[in-house]
């Protein structure tokens, strides 16, 4: 039906939408168009106003644009632009706006809303997933730490930083920050400094559910558990503390720690934990293109010690 919209041009439809029953329907401004539609076997609904000329309102709409808890856009279903003014609006910003939607008569639908718009906050927590500008690179956040003075940074693996200078989340894609700090291999950890202010970086892993209060080194045997953007809430156990490791790719990585868990690709940077200490980085394993199972068995992953990257940047956990 988007089709049959596009050959009638935005001078003879109002524009598509989906109505209460899932059905999609054309709006159009005369009957000769409403026929188009239907022959093409579409719901047509015939309308007051075509999409240009409901553009043309919300471009002179655009004019008024910057009083914060407003906003406005063309809604095909009622025909009209769609105003909307939040509790924040005084008298005044109400009045004019009003009185040029009233320049427009019926095109234009004014409404009162509750509470308060804000843009939406991005929280992170460790194990979230992560990504580069270009979205062809997908990691896991470790944990988030800051600075003696406070100052907001996360860990994540070296390896996945070494070509990415600027970092986002996956979710929102919100730009989170620039990466300030990063060994591989030999080590593997990356320090990006959260330059963006807008986000809130939670001292806490596995989906925002467990809090983060310290960080050391392993104990051999320990039960553990990590997180991560493809696979978490994995539960295992640290086979050794002090592990050196050549991947596949030729790289060696030394100090690592050893567990019976599994990973995938995209948890690589994700956070090993024990309770609320923090002991780990995703580094890698084996049979990272399986699925992961919690318990002990043939799979093996590697870890970077978190406490060693704390201690070099002189960072803490929260």
């Amino acid at each position: 039906m988007f089709a049959a919209a596009d050959a009638l041009g935005s001078s003879r439809t109002g524009g598509v939408y989906v109505d209460d029953s899932g059905q999609p329907v054309v709006t159009v401004t005369d009957e000769a168009a409403a026929r188009a539609v239907r022959d093409a076997g579409g719901v047509a609904r015939q309308v007051t106003y075509s999409a240009a000329t409901l553009q043309s309102v919300h471009r002179a709409l655009d004019a008024y644009a910057g009083i914060p808890g407003t906003s406005w856009g063309v809604d095909p279903s009622t025909n009209q632009v769609s105003v909307e003014l939040d509790s924040t609006v005084g008298p005044a910003d109400t009045a004019k706006l009003t009185a040029v939607a009233e320049r427009f008569g019926t095109a234009v639908r004014v409404d009162r809303i509750g509470g308060k718009l804000e843009k939406a906050e991005v929280y992170t927590s460790g194990g979230d997933s992560i990504r580069n500008v270009y979205s062809s690179l997908y990691c896991s956040l470790g944990f988030n730490v800051q600075t003696s003075s406070g100052n907001k940074h996360f860990v994540t693996a070296g390896h996945c930083a070494t070509g990415t200078q600027q970092w986002y989340d996956t979710a929102s894609g919100q730009y989170l920050g620039n990466r300030v700090r990063v060994s591989w291999p030999g080590n593997d950890y990356a320090v990006i400094d959260y330059t963006q202010n807008d986000v809130t970086a939670y001292g806490t892993v596995n989906d925002d559910t467990q809090q983060i209060t310290g960080s050391r080194y392993p104990v051999d045997g320990e039960s553990v558990m990590r997180a991560g953007a493809t696979s978490n809430d994995l539960v295992g156990a640290v086979l050794l503390t002090s592990t050196t490791v050549t991947y596949s790719s030729g790289e060696t990585v030394t100090g690592m720690i050893k567990t019976s868990l599994c990973v995938m690709g995209g948890d690589s940077g994700g956070p090993l934990y024990h309770g609320t200490v923090a002991l780990g980085i995703t580094s890698g394993g084996t049979d990272t293109d399986e699925a992961c199972s919690s318990g002990v068995s043939d799979r093996r992953s590697y870890f970077q010690p978190v406490q060693e990257v704390l201690t070099v940047a002189g960072l803490s956990v929260y």
